[in-house]
């Protein structure tokens, strides 16, 4: 079968790759632990995702790019060309934007296979900025796929020495790692991801190697707007070069039922390989019923191979609750993803899903290429 062949195909060349020797990367965690950054190095939001600095921008073309499409025939990547767009028009207002387009595979046992074409996401940013590194109002807007929808507008206000700042409006709530995948079994579980954003205010402290974040929210479990009931989260990590650790928690009061939940996360360093890993249990309260016990976790390695080439490998395992039997779910992810050039990213990926026989969906293998354009 053709899904086969190409997942076949795949893991081999994959496989192949994980033999080369490695060092370096960009985006998503795994990036800020290997440049012994913080999130907000290379992103407007402090936590984390959505659009880049003029650093993050930078960093990402002429670092980790395995070349310059504007380079000079014959010449060194970048010889002779100015720098990259960073997106910033002048010094108050940027733009910036991603695209992720997939092509799709599955198998599904004892249903026929698939292969198609998807728009995955589509985001534009705004970032406008009356008093540079000071006062911002920002605005993530997802156009496809679908209907428009806002992901975050807010306002934000950082200290004279950036080591405060306050935030009002839309926005990500700060929990665990900011991973780009929300299929992730500690995202699926938490609730918490790039779909899940909330109304509220944020207020952040950035001291040398910690971080901290405390954010009220209206909820995400279905209350209404007005209700009196809110959501808390709260995160806070510490930051050393080879290494970094955090902790989470939130609590969602809602006429829903209410949520607890808490996890511990981290990351190190060992030679050419970055860990990231994080654990998580979360306990709903259904009103009138018993509550429920999730644990979610997640281990990943990732290896860069050779310049703008990282190789990914994570294994995660969910227990959707801890007082049932025979309903763990567990899935391992290999994917390859090159930088071949400034504003571009090329991913090849396999996933193996295992879950109770009897739920075909769960026992899904799944091949995607996909096309990941940024500014």
């Amino acid at each position: 079968m053709l899904i086969e062949r190409v997942a076949r195909s795949g893991r081999i060349a994959l496989a192949i790759a994980g033999f080369a020797c490695a060092l370096g990367a960009h985006a998503e965690p795994y990036v800020a632990l290997r440049a012994g950054a913080k999130c907000m190095t290379c992103h407007v939001n402090p936590t984390g995702g959505g659009k880049r600095t003029d650093f993050g921008a930078l960093y990402g073309a002429l670092t980790m790019s395995a070349s310059r499409l504007a380079a000079a025939p014959g010449g060194a990547p970048g010889e002779g060309v100015p720098p990259p767009w960073t997106g910033r028009l002048n010094e108050h207002l940027a733009i910036g934007g991603d695209l992720r387009a997939d092509l799709d595979a599955a198998r599904v046992p004892n249903q026929p296979s698939t292969l198609a074409f998807a728009t995955r996401s589509a985001q534009l940013y705004l970032q406008v900025s009356p008093v540079p590194e000071r006062l911002t109002v920002y605005v993530d807007e997802r156009v496809a796929p679908g209907a428009a929808l806002n992901r975050e507008t807010y306002a934000l206000l950082w200290s004279r020495e950036q080591s405060a700042y306050l935030k009002a409006g839309r926005f990500f709530l700060p929990y665990g790692l900011r991973l780009e995948d929300d299929t992730a079994f500690v995202r699926q579980a938490s609730g918490i991801n790039f779909t899940s954003s909330d109304d509220g205010i944020e207020g952040g402290l950035e001291l040398g190697p910690w971080s901290a974040q405390l954010a009220v929210t209206n909820g995400t479990a279905g209350a209404a707007e007005n209700d009196r009931k809110k959501q808390l989260s709260l995160l806070a990590s510490y930051v050393e070069p080879l290494w970094r650790a955090g902790a989470s928690v939130n609590s969602n009061n809602s006429i829903a039922g209410d949520r607890r939940m808490r996890g511990v996360f981290g990351g190190l360093k060992t030679g050419p390989v970055v860990w990231l890993a994080e654990l998580d249990v979360i306990v709903d309260y259904p009103p009138g019923l018993a509550r429920r016990t999730q644990r979610a976790s997640l281990v990943e390695g990732d290896i860069e191979v050779a310049r703008g080439h990282n190789l990914k490998l994570t294994y995660e395992r969910l227990d959707p609750d801890l007082d049932a039997g025979g309903d763990e779910r567990r899935r391992t992810s290999l994917v390859w993803e090159v930088w071949a050039f400034e504003h571009t990213q090329f991913r090849l990926g396999f996933r193996d899903n295992r879950g109770p026989a009897q739920l075909d969906a769960q026992n899904a293998k799944e091949m995607f290429a996909q096309w990941h354009a940024y500014f």
